[in-house]
């Protein structure tokens, strides 16, 4: 017999405390027991000292026993199904006039049983009534804040812990205690940070699998895990309830002055959000049971913040596409994209939580609010180009990563850059200022270790240490960068529904080309400057996005581009120019309702519209291209669904009859006066509480047409509408 000491470091210091393999340290806390068995032979293959005066055994004889050997049958089939079924399933049982909680699972070809005192009694009903009263709680709170105050009181309360805080990690994995209920003696640690080393990476990652972890007693001395056979593979124990803790970790709470704690995990869209760490300052042991309704409050509690972040950041959002779709509707009024920049009811300011913005397009640079110069704007600039592999750049510290960083600071601590054009040298930039924080440390941070007799150890003090932090700026949230990615593809995409315009204005140059000789400077000039505008955002797209488009964006715009130039040769050298082609469509057979079935999963139906009674009719196959009907019908199914999200029991239907297609919703409708102008560009019969852009029924019909079908719609006011459409189009064609 052995122990497993070939994996564990036989000195562990500071040095090497983030490598240390606590998933196969060979110890347990000494209120338990710990037994291992090969799953096949039933063999007992690991166990823990006490286990020998535990079942008055010989240490001699445990060479040779079985789990039938030691437990009752009953038992054994109990220990079996829980392995089996993967899941920790207690047992309570009896062993020379103790009782004890029996617990089992398996990690690799070993089942492992752990046993430990049965602990304080719970009475069902009062238990029923505290774990009520958590919920109501959780639920009242109103924010972030509130919640983990609630969380902490509640916990307290439940568990009678000296000290109970609420413990965040940041970006890095420094934490900061950011909710406190304590003992009135006790000092007050709230709002104080701690190192990322105080809980390495690897104890992170077993937070994550096991939830909840208690130290009964700090003082106390582990219990050795033997090895029975020298051909016994190593004990992975990261899931064991009775774990002993690294040393490292005993000595740090040690200088610390705690006697026993629990600590749990704070679970997140599947990360490590914080932990909720409870101290004691006197030798204190909580059950497997109370430990479970812990890691219940916890998860509760988890899934409360984590609904309060996302209601926070979907208001967050909505407000940001509203005013993404107020700036596309300035760009679209004059073809101007520095209508965007300007200081108006809305300007790009507006999407994100920044206080000065740039955009710099065809090498002029404009700003709106608190910015750099445009000599330092344009020095960023250049070392964004050199800096930046992709598209868009974030950061809170400029002046860390930019030399010239700190001449700026006050302006432009923080920076979201996205690049308009490949050759970066379109660009949209938004700023944030340094914001000067003093952040409180518990101890000095630079000084996490200490030296005795030649030996790194934790710190041993942990009184306040303040740090002045400068040069950082607030973060980049998630929707604000969202929202500056989904800007400049508006930009792009505008180009490309303007076609119809664009179509529009080649109409009439070919009527001034059939009157030339009465084509009059004054016309050629009203002309140009639209064209100067429709010129440079056309010469963007295809310089950058060219490739990413289907062949019928591709064809749209060489046909921009084509306009473009032949309007200009008979304006300045008034020279005949040749019609434009025909865009050519990607002509396929196509089975309608797997097209449809593809835009609702594009949709996300089933995630977001759970409420919707949806109906897909028979469809037929047809004919056409397949980008562009995947385009026709999510722009209409899209609409049905936003426009009937409202009702108390929305249905959308999608059907085919006499050779007509149509959507069918009972949403809120439109006046059938306003029919004729539904299909126009940036047309919109609704308010701003129904995001969109007024494009989608443009685009709708711009592809029926391509098929040479007709489209149409029928509607009454909170009656709901219905669109319908046909598609010509012939496969001999």
């Amino acid at each position: 017999m052995e122990s497993p000491s070939t994996l564990y470091p036989k000195k562990v210091d500071l040095t090497n405390c983030d490598k240390e393999p606590i998933h196969s340290i060979d110890t347990i806390q000494d209120h338990g027991f710990l037994l291992a068995f090969d799953l096949q032979t039933k063999a007992i293959t690991f166990y823990s000292e006490n286990c020998i005066e535990l079942f008055d055994i010989e240490t001699a004889t445990i060479t040779s026993t079985t789990l039938y050997d030691l437990f009752a049958e009953e038992t054994v089939t109990h220990v079996l199904a829980a392995i089996d079924q993967e899941k920790k399933s207690p047992l309570h049982l009896s062993l020379h006039d103790h009782n004890y909680i029996l617990i089992a699972h398996h990690n690799g070809d070993h089942g492992i049983l752990e046993l430990e005192p049965t602990g304080k009694h719970i009475d069902p009903i009062q238990y029923q009534e505290q774990l009520s009263t958590v919920i109501t709680k959780l639920n009242l709170a109103t924010d972030e804040l509130s919640m983990c105050d609630a969380a902490a009181q509640l916990i307290k309360d439940f568990f009678g812990y000296d000290r109970v805080m609420i413990y965040q990690f940041d970006a890095q994995w420094n934490g900061k205690v950011v909710s406190e209920i304590r003992e009135p003696e006790l000092e007050s640690w709230l709002g104080l940070h701690y190192p990322a080393s105080d809980i390495p990476q690897q104890a992170r990652k077993l937070f994550l699998k096991q939830g909840v972890r208690i130290i009964s007693d700090v003082a106390s001395q582990p219990k050795r895990i033997i090895k029975n056979t020298a051909s016994a593979s190593p004990l992975d124990v990261s899931r064991s309830e009775l774990r002993a803790v690294s040393p490292i970790h005993i000595e740090y709470l040690t200088n610390m002055g705690v006697s026993a704690t629990l600590t749990a995990a704070i679970v997140f869209q599947d990360q490590l959000w914080g932990l909720v760490a409870c101290h004691n300052y006197s030798p204190k042991f909580i059950n497997y049971h109370r430990r479970v309704s812990c890691k219940f409050i916890t998860q509760v509690f988890s899934t409360q913040l984590g609904l309060q972040s996302t209601n926070s950041l979907l208001q967050k959002t909505n407000e940001s596409n509203k005013v993404r779709s107020r700036l596309i509707e300035k760009m679209s009024q004059n073809w101007d994209i520095d209508t965007i920049i300007s200081d108006d009811h809305y300007s790009i300011l507006d999407i994100a939580d920044a206080e000065g913005a740039a955009l710099c397009l065809n090498q002029q640079i404009k700003t709106i609010g608190n910015t750099p110069s445009n000599q330092e704007i344009q020095q960023l600039i250049d070392w964004l180009i050199e800096k930046s592999e992709t598209d868009i750049y974030t950061t809170n510290h400029l002046s860390g990563e930019y030399n010239n960083g700190k001449d700026i600071i006050k302006e432009a601590s923080g920076v979201l850059a996205v690049f308009l054009s490949k050759s970066k040298r379109n660009i949209l930039l938004w700023f944030k200022p340094e914001i000067i924080q003093t952040v409180d440390w518990g101890g000095n941070p630079h000084k996490a270790v200490t030296v005795d007799n030649e030996r790194l150890s934790p710190r041993k003090s942990f009184a306040k240490w303040s740090i002045e932090h400068t040069g950082h700026s607030a973060p980049w949230h998630d929707y604000e960068i969202a929202a500056a990615k989904a800007l400049k593809d508006h930009i792009a995409e505008i180009i490309i529904q303007k076609y119809d315009e664009i179509n529009t204005l080649n109409q009439k140059l070919k009527s001034a080309y059939n009157e030339l000789e009465s084509f009059s400077y004054s016309v050629s000039h009203d002309l140009r400057a639209p064209l100067r505008g429709i010129d440079g955002f056309a010469q963007i797209i295809k310089e950058d996005y060219y490739e990413t488009l289907d062949d019928f964006g591709k064809q749209a715009v060489r046909t921009i581009i084509s306009s473009i130039d032949k309007m200009n040769l008979l304006i300045d050298d008034i020279l005949a120019f040749s019609s434009l082609g025909k865009t050519s469509l990607k002509k396929e057979e196509l089975s309608m309702y797997n097209v449809v079935d593809e835009v609702l999963e594009f949709l996300q139906v089933d995630v977001f519209y759970t409420n919707f009674q949806i109906q897909i009719q028979d469809l037929p196959h047809d004919y056409g291209d397949r980008v562009m009907i995947f385009q026709l019908f999510n722009n209409l199914i899209g609409n049905a669904l936003k426009y009937s999200s409202k009702v108390k029991h929305p249905e959308i239907t999608i059907g085919h009859e006499h050779g007509v297609y149509f959507v069918k919703d009972n949403g809120i409708g439109f006046n059938v006066t306003h029919d004729d102008k539904i299909f126009g560009v940036f047309n919109r019969l609704v308010n701003d509480e129904y995001e969109g852009s007024g494009i989608g029924l443009a685009i709708a019909k711009r592809v029926v047409e391509k098929h040479n079908g007709s489209i149409w719609a029928k509607s009454e006011l909170n009656r709901g509408a219905t669109f319908y459409f046909t598609l010509n189009e012939k496969k001999n064609e």
